[in-house]
Formats: C-alpha cells, sequence, structure tokens
C-alpha cells in the first residue's frame, strides 16, 4: 500500500473535477473523489501513494480507469492536468508544505517613508473651511 493521508483524500469532498474531459465531466462536486494515478507503486490490490492523485468526478475516474479515451496521449495530458490542479489547491490549503529555498527566495522590498502632507502651492483657493478665516 502507498503512503496514506485521510487529509488529502476528504480535501476532495465537494471539489470540482480537475480532469475536465470534455464530452465526459458531469461536473457534479458530489461525486468527486481522489483518484489515483498510475505509478510504480499501484498493483494488484495496491493504490498509488495519495500525493500522486487528482479530484475527479465518477464519469471521468471511470473513464481513465478503463482506458476509454481515444489515445494514450489524452489520459497522459489529463492525468497531467489533474494533478497539477489538485497540487495547486492542496499547497493554497496548507495540505501540502513545499519550503522555500533561502538563497532563492525573493526578498522583500523595504517600504519608502511616506512623506508629511503638504498644501500644494499652486492652488488659487484654501482647501479646508478652516484655512479660509
Amino acid at each position: 500500500m502507498g503512503i496514506v493521508s485521510q487529509k488529502l483524500r476528504n480535501s476532495a469532498c465537494g471539489q470540482d473535477c480537475s480532469f475536465s474531459i470534455p464530452g465526459v465531466c458531469n461536473h457534479n462536486p458530489e461525486t468527486v473523489v481522489l483518484c489515483h494515478a498510475p505509478s510504480e507503486v499501484k498493483g494488484i490490490g495496491n493504490k498509488s501513494h495519495d500525493y500522486h492523485a487528482a479530484f475527479g468526478c465518477s464519469a471521468c475516474h471511470e473513464a481513465l480507469d478503463q482506458h476509454r479515451l481515444p489515445e494514450k496521449w489524452h489520459e497522459y495530458f489529463y492525468w497531467l492536468r489533474g494533478l497539477q490542479r489538485t497540487w495547486t489547491i492542496w499547497v493554497e490549503h496548507g495540505l501540502v508544505i513545499i519550503p522555500v529555498d533561502p538563497a532563492t527566495a525573493k526578498r522583500r522590498r523595504k517600504k519608502k517613508a511616506k512623506m508629511p502632507s503638504r498644501p500644494i502651492p499652486s492652488r488659487p483657493f484654501p482647501k479646508r473651511a478652516k484655512e479660509r478665516a
């Protein structure tokens, strides 16, 4: 059995299908589950690791599992797209944390100090009622 994460599995509930295969996808978030991609870990009675998976509706999951797409490269394309979309969601929600290399991290610029407000000398009239008096 591959690496199992109940948090990653539960994260699929209510998500949009990340495969969105045209003519196949049912676009129903209620049927979305974590679909495990083919990998070296996968075999008879074994699933891939939970991080080798993507959110998929029942229709897209079935089409990919049963190899019903017209060409093999279509499967590769939809698996890659699904994995990319799913990983983006996991990273955004903090389920997968990717450490930043301090040597290549962008450094934030220091904010410039704001200049104090001054009246504009070109104004022919006072700015506020107080200034009129």
